[in-house]
C-alpha cells in the first residue's frame, strides 16, 4: 500500500519512484498540447481555469483552507501569474509552429537561464564553474539548433518560453518563503484566469475562447489540468519533503527526455530528429547535471 500512497514510513525508493512518475506525467504536457486542436491562447485559458477548479476541489476534499496572500505579495503574485500564463502560451505556440521534441529541447535550457537570473535577484556573483558550464550549454544549443532548418521562429518562441520559465522559478523562490506552495499555485492560477480573461475580453475573444474546444479536446484538457497540473503539483510538493533538492533537480531534468520519448512514440514521423539534435539535448542535460553535482559538493563542504 505504501507504493500507492507514500508516507513517512515508506522506503526511500518509493519516493524516488513517485518523483519519476510525476516527472513522467509532466512529460505528457507537450504531447497533450499537440493533441488538443485549439490555439495556444484558448488552450492555456482552459488549462488554468480547470487547474484552479481542481485545486479548490482538492482543498475542499482535504478540508484545507487557502491562505489569503499578504497585501505586499499581491503585486509579485500578479506579476508571476502573468509570467506563467505567457510562458505556457509561448510553449504551446512553439509546439504548434514546430513539434514537441524541438520545443522541449528549448525548454531544457531553463536551468541555464535560471543560473544567469539568480545572481541578479539574490545579489550574488556568477561562479567560474557556472560560466564554464554555461559555455557547455551554449555548445549543446548550437549543436541542437544547427541540426534543424527553417525553424528559427519556433526556436525563438521556445527559448522565450524557457526564459519565462526560469524567471517564474526564481521569483517563486522568493514568494515561497512567505506562503505555502499549494496556496501560491492556486492564487497564481486564479489571478492568471482573471488577467487572461480581461485580455481576451478586451480583444472581444473571451466567448470564442470559452467555446473553442470540442469533442476529444475536452478529454485532453481535463487530463492536462488534473494530472499534469493540479495532481502532479500537489504530489510533487509532498514528495519533496522526503528527497533532497539535488535529487529532485536531477529527476526534473529528465522531463525533456520523457517528453521527447513520449512524442516519438505517439507521433513518430513528425517527431523524428537528426543525430545532432539528440547529441545537443544530451550535452545540455549533461551540463545541467554536472552543475547540480558541483553545487551539491560545494554545499556539503560549506556544511
Amino acid at each position: 500500500m505504501s507504493l500507492l500512497r507514500p508516507t513517512d514510513d515508506s522506503p526511500i525508493w518509493v519516493h524516488h519512484l513517485w518523483m519519476h512518475f510525476i516527472v513522467l506525467i509532466w512529460g505528457f504536457t507537450g504531447a497533450l498540447g499537440k493533441l488538443i486542436h485549439v490555439d495556444a491562447l484558448p488552450l492555456v485559458w482552459h488549462r488554468i481555469v480547470l487547474a484552479a477548479v481542481f485545486m479548490a476541489l482538492f482543498a475542499g476534499a482535504t478540508r484545507r483552507r487557502f491562505v489569503l496572500p499578504p497585501r505586499e505579495l499581491l503585486g509579485p503574485l500578479a506579476l508571476n501569474s502573468a509570467i506563467i500564463v505567457v510562458h505556457w502560451i509561448t510553449f504551446y505556440h512553439a509546439i504548434k509552429l514546430s513539434n514537441v521534441s524541438l520545443t522541449l529541447a528549448c525548454l531544457s535550457t531553463g536551468p541555464f537561464f535560471t543560473s544567469l537570473l539568480e545572481p541578479l535577484f539574490f545579489k550574488r556573483r556568477i561562479l567560474p564553474a557556472e560560466i564554464l558550464l554555461g559555455g557547455g550549454v551554449v555548445a549543446g544549443m548550437l549543436l541542437l539548433f544547427g541540426s534543424v532548418e527553417g525553424q528559427t521562429t519556433a526556436i525563438l518562441v521556445g527559448l522565450s518560453s524557457s526564459i519565462l520559465s526560469a524567471l517564474f522559478s526564481v521569483m517563486n523562490g522568493r514568494i515561497v518563503q512567505r506562503m505555502p506552495p499549494l496556496d501560491i499555485s492556486f492564487w497564481e492560477m486564479s489571478i492568471g484566469v482573471v488577467l487572461l480573461s480581461l485580455y481576451l475580453g478586451a480583444q472581444g475573444h473571451l466567448v470564442q475562447t470559452m467555446t473553442a474546444p470540442s469533442g476529444t479536446d475536452w478529454i485532453y484538457l481535463v487530463g492536462l489540468a488534473t494530472f499534469c497540473t493540479a495532481f502532479a503539483f500537489v504530489q510533487s510538493v509532498r514528495i519533496m519533503r522526503y528527497l533532497s533538492p539535488f535529487t529532485v533537480m536531477l529527476t526534473i531534468a529528465m522531463e525533456p527526455v520523457y517528453g521527447i520519448l513520449i512524442a516519438l512514440f505517439l507521433f513518430a514521423e513528425s517527431e523524428a530528429m537528426t543525430a545532432g539534435f539528440y547529441l545537443g539535448v544530451a550535452t545540455i542535460l549533461a551540463m545541467l547535471m554536472l552543475d547540480a553535482y558541483i553545487k551539491r559538493r560545494k554545499r556539503r563542504k560549506a556544511a
